[in-house]
């Protein structure tokens, strides 16, 4: 997940709060170093996430040396944008895995998100990190009576594959419900916080975290990186939210979904439970402990990458907040997109078929923190030989069960419609962009990605997306160009903030 105001800038949108997820938003950081010569290593690790991090700090403490690669900073990603809940209860994800995948597939899942929890818990203790955990319980809700037997599926469906889950009617919530399914001892946390203690221990263990490091390509175990520079590693571990090199086709079997988020002050007391709507609209809930105050966070209008509006969908999270809670302010707001596979259960394990010296981990279907823990220890136990009764289920290369094919022909037939609807598409002009703005401009091979900075000077783009052609959309409220084919995003300038791509948008001249 990336913020608002990507390109430094702060558009006055007319929108609430200040553009940023609140996990960000702190005194700066010490920034890490970024490599600035030939490295040699054991094993690198191309993403600074939660996923990344974890993988490394299991790497690490069994004695290889590491290298550790973030693009921009630690948690800059999809980690310190989510709202930080730690949970297996997903909705109603095991009704769903246990008529599509079976009972084997959905207690896997349930067994790697709590092996996920237990982790970073375990972990927090061990190596005293400060960062706000609070174990709660999590409730997947209805407001609708006729959503009821949905939600006493979801009870069975989850108590069978091992969760000690609970149908109730009541919630600790300022509006009424009709249903929901509870689970006991989740948690939340500050996930940037929590990197940073990954960080400290990585490097007491005597590897190294770089940032401003950027991964461009991996020719057998080394790392090539942006400014020329080589890290040379017998192993790779990608996890860069989905895997920037293309060889093993993920691009194509995981569909990015992008949703919003923003805190508020609110005249009801602190929630005590984290909460997520099983109808749509999605709605997330959770209290956080921010500075001397409670905060309320509210998460949800999810949407295909590239294809809502993000205006709408924050200004409608700004009136939910506002008639079921009395918010009278908000104080930050921010969005996030993450990919969901084909049947609903993540990507965990070798790239390609043939290599197993080159492992990632993706669609965690916005449920990334715990499951992305064990993701990350699956993938170091994977390098070091370790056997994982996991490892099967998760298997980039598992075949898909039928019902699952079909939102994945969805996926690359839109993926498809963009790319040759958008050419077809006559583009606008440049006259009358206004500062803070950006538009897609001219026809053919001559498109452009056309913004104007506060200042005043227009920046020329190359409309195509680096990663395979398909051209960006402005996406105005986050100042940001946003790929609808596989979720690579730019910064109004250019600049790469989330791959697939690597490489960024190209500069223009201007036309004549």
């Amino acid at each position: 997940m990336e913020t608002f105001g990507a390109d430094g800038g702060s558009a006055d949108d007319g929108l609430p709060g200040r553009a940023g997820s609140p996990w960000h938003d702190r005194p700066d950081r010490s920034a890490r170093a970024p490599v600035d010569r030939e490295t040699s290593v054991d094993v690198a690790v191309v993403g600074g996430g939660i996923i990344g991090l974890t993988a490394a700090l299991e790497l690490a403490r069994s004695g290889a040396r590491v290298a550790v690669l973030e693009r921009r900073r630690v948690g800059a990603g999809v980690t310190g944008s989510t709202t930080a809940k730690l949970t297996s209860l997903h909705g109603l994800r095991y009704a769903s895995l246990r008529s599509t995948r079976g009972e084997a597939a959905a207690r896997a899942y349930a067994e790697i998100n709590e092996a996920g929890i237990a982790t970073v818990v375990g972990l927090v203790a061990e190596l005293g990190i400060s960062c706000d955990l609070r174990r709660k319980p999590h409730l997947a809700y209805t407001e609708d009576p006729a959503g009821r037997g949905a939600i006493e599926e979801e009870v069975e469906a989850a108590t069978a594959a091992g969760l000690a889950v609970d149908y109730v009617e009541e919630a600790g919530l300022p509006f009424p419900i009709a249903a929901a399914a509870r689970i006991g001892d989740q948690a939340e946390l500050d996930p940037i916080a929590y990197l940073e203690g990954l960080v400290s221990a990585i490097e007491d263990a005597g590897s190294s975290v770089y940032e401003d490091a950027a991964a461009v390509g991996v020719t057998g175990g080394d790392v090539l990186v942006a400014g020329g520079h080589r890290v040379r590693a017998g192993r790779v571990v990608v996890a860069t939210q989905l895997p920037f090199l293309d060889r093993g086709l993920l691009f194509a079997r995981a569909k990015p979904s992008r949703s919003y988020a923003l805190t508020a002050r609110v005249a009801t007391p602190p929630l005590g439970e984290m909460y997520i709507s099983t109808s749509s609209p999605t709605r997330s809930l959770r209290s956080m402990g921010w500075r001397d105050e409670e905060l309320l966070i509210v998460a949800g209008q999810g949407h295909a990458m590239g294809h809502g509006d993000a205006d709408e969908s924050l200004r409608a999270l700004v009136r939910f907040a506002r008639e079921r809670f009395g918010a009278t302010g908000i104080e930050h707001r921010w969005s996030a997109h993450d990919y969901v596979s084909e049947d609903g259960l993540p990507y965990i394990g070798r790239l390609t078929p043939r290599s197993d010296r080159v492992v990632t981990a993706t669609g965690m279907g916005k449920w990334g923190l715990a499951m992305g823990t064990t993701a990350g220890r699956m993938m170091s136990d994977s390098l070091l030989g370790r056997p994982s009764r996991w490892a099967e289920i998760f298997d980039p290369w598992r075949l898909p069960p039928l019902r699952g094919t079909v939102p994945l022909i969805e996926h690359n037939v839109d993926a498809g419609l963009a790319f040759v609807g958008d050419r077809l598409r006559r583009g606008a002009s440049a006259e009358g962009i206004a500062p803070g703005e950006g538009r897609v401009v001219g026809a053919g091979r001559g498109r452009r990605a056309v913004y104007r900075d506060d200042a005043g000077p227009l920046h020329w783009l190359s409309a195509r997306c680096t990663h395979l052609g398909c051209l960006v959309r402005w996406n105005g409220p986050e100042r940001t160009w946003d790929c609808p084919c596989h979720g690579s995003r730019f910064g109004a300038r250019g600049e790469v903030l989330s791959g697939p791509a690597v490489h960024p948008l190209e500069h223009r001249d201007p036309p004549g």
